[in-house]
């Protein structure tokens, strides 16, 4: 098995004007007049908006081969809203993904384009496999690979349920990319489509034309001229190698938790176009998730697991969920090396996140600062940092009631009782166990403490986070936080916090103000617990001092699974988070309890 590898090499462009050259493939991306070759050569032969608009779904599906530029993406987007009262999933696969700069500069030739405009503010990062972008309340649902197309392809053929209603070959040309262009390729095309699926490619290549009649497609060519003297266009009339592609995603689900949880994954279904109730005896916000003040920042590992794998996604994912709400402030964080075995810890990093070194470049979502380049008190003696330009903070209780406030979303304020024979999201933290239908989980409560401390003499320029965190403030500093498994008393707690962040809030005497305390639900092995638990019952919880950043991912992943589409994330991570994982330990080493034991 090839090993994992996160970081992914970025395109390397020339830039000939306004036109961007692909120097690995010596071909261009798109031609001068782009957008009206995007409908020359895909939509118009597609009639992707006559055909969207009579769909009796409300979601239209385009599988792209090539994501490139994104130019297909935005312009079948920006039609799709313009002309329909349609949804779109757009899926595509790309080997070598834009740099954030080189999604600016392809935004700034579209500044009427307001998918192109989101895109570059959140594009997918520059790390291997799926990627999910949310844009236009959720009308517009991007799913992109990085990675070898056969990988994506893969990855399709055993997760996507819902046929592609058109497929766009856009990888540069066979002689140049032949990978891209194989038989294979075009059968595993063939097996997720249904009979009226079409496929357009700017090709006109006589083997691209062969090998899609044989599998099945009526190939036509399409007069091009006077650009060029044709393109391929097919529509598929015989299924015999379609895989058995079915997924009527429920009308209407229930979700037990309006925490950061229950309260993502509700806003993404209602999004996705599911009516929502959300129940919570307690109302919003009233557990873990009651803190004003939490960061949002990576917590990045540097061993390219699983689970730091999830912590990447998550992270990224968080973010460009976050940003469109008022309850996010981004400030950036620093994460820092005190000590030799710190400093080793975030060379690690470096090395699986940046392999190639990391810049200082402004559109670096992560960038290594010298011990000299800190701009920080001098008693803190650090080695060097990580900085997170995307990282910021997150008003939770306003995050959680802005996320209800949703047409098809209602919220009840009482106890319910799920029914086996209903659709249900267990969000309940670490009452979520007794919900789980006989899966055994291995959850509990650990509880933990911030404090609000006078500003000290000390300077952070910005939020300091690692193994708690320190958050300065003009009228009072945030420090935190505790890992309680079994609860302190609150001095015990706010005497830690000051300690354990005196390196940072400097050594003069510490006003105390405030402290708030909240438990936590987290698992016994520290990640999350996501997915089906049994037919109409899914489980997001678990997420304890992440939740900031896994619960957006969390909701995206259940909502994949009810919408019968590939996962935003890879197996090995869904198995991770799989709510079934415990059962095999537990069978070698008995169950683990996790927290105070249960009543």
């Amino acid at each position: 098995m090839a090993r994992h590898r996160e970081y992914i090499a970025p395109a390397q462009l020339n830039w000939q004007g306004e036109q961007p050259v692909s120097i690995q493939f010596d071909d261009i991306y798109f031609s001068a007049d782009g957008e009206q070759e995007v409908q020359r050569v895909f939509l118009q032969p597609s009639k992707v908006v006559d055909r969207a608009s009579a769909l009796a779904s409300p979601w239209f599906t385009i599988a792209e081969l090539g994501f490139g530029s994104g130019l297909n993406f935005i312009v079948s987007a920006d039609e799709v809203l313009r002309k329909t009262d349609k949804n779109l999933h757009f899926i595509s696969i790309e080997a070598h993904p834009l740099t954030p700069s080189d999604w600016r500069k392809v935004a700034a030739l579209r500044p009427r384009s307001a998918t192109a405009q989101a895109l570059a503010e959140s594009p997918p990062p520059l790390l291997s496999g799926w990627h999910r972008r949310s844009m236009h309340q959720g009308r517009i649902q991007l799913s992109v690979f990085h990675g070898d197309v056969t990988d994506g392809l893969r990855d399709l053929t055993e997760f996507q349920r819902q046929p592609v209603d058109a497929w766009f070959l856009d990888g540069f040309t066979p002689s140049k990319n032949p990978l891209m262009w194989q038989h294979s390729v075009f059968e595993t095309v063939a097996r997720l489509s249904s009979r009226g699926t079409t496929v357009a490619t700017f090709t006109s290549a006589g083997q691209v034309r062969r090998d899609l009649a044989n599998l099945g497609f009526a190939m036509t060519k399409v007069d091009q001229r006077p650009f060029k003297r044709a393109s391929l266009f097919g529509e598929l009339v015989r299924a015999n190698n379609s895989k058995a592609l079915a997924a009527t995603p429920p009308r209407q689900i229930n979700v037990l938790g309006a925490g950061i949880a229950g309260a993502s994954v509700a806003r993404q279904l209602a999004e996705l176009g599911l009516s929502v109730t959300v129940y919570d005896s307690s109302g919003v916000a009233s557990g873990g998730s009651k803190m004003d003040v939490s960061a949002l920042h990576a917590r990045l590992l540097g061993d390219e697991s699983p689970a730091a794998e999830f912590r990447a996604r998550a992270f990224h994912h968080a973010q460009s969920v976050h940003k469109h709400y008022a309850a996010f402030r981004r400030t950036g964080a620093l994460q820092l090396a005190l000590n030799e075995q710190e400093l080793k810890k975030l060379q690690r990093i470096q090395a699986v996140y940046r392999p190639d070194g990391l810049s200082t470049e402004e559109d670096d979502w992560l960038s290594y600062r010298h011990a000299a380049d800190l701009d920080t008190d001098s008693q803190i003696d650090a080695l060097g940092g990580l900085y997170f330009r995307d990282a910021g903070l997150v008003d939770l209780p306003s995050l959680c009631h802005t996320l209800l406030e949703h047409s098809r979303i209602q919220l009840i304020a009482e106890a319910k009782q799920p029914r086996e024979q209903e659709n249900w999201v267990i969000a309940c933290g670490t009452s979520s166990r007794d919900f789980s239908l006989g899966v055994p989980l291995e959850i509990g409560s650990v509880w933990g403490q911030l404090d609000w401390i006078k500003p000290t003499a000390a300077h952070l320029p910005n939020p300091i986070v690692g193994n708690g965190y320190a958050i300065p403030g003009e009228d009072a500093w945030v420090i935190g936080s505790s890992y309680e498994y079994r609860p302190w008393q609150p001095e015990q707690a706010t005497q830690y916090n000051i300690d354990a962040n005196r390196r940072f809030i400097g050594t003069a005497d510490v006003s105390p103000l405030q402290h708030k305390r909240a438990a936590r639900c987290v698992s016994s092995d520290r990640d999350p617990v996501i997915g089906q638990l049994r037919e109409n019952r899914w489980i997001s919880t678990a997420h304890g001092s992440l939740g900031t950043s896994s619960a957006p991912l969390a909701a995206a992943i259940i909502g994949s699974d009810l919408m019968g589409w590939v996962p935003p994330v890879s197996r090995r991570v869904l198995a991770c988070v799989e709510p079934r994982r415990f059962i095999e330990r537990q069978a070698r080493r008995g169950v683990k309890i996790v927290g105070p034991a249960p009543d």
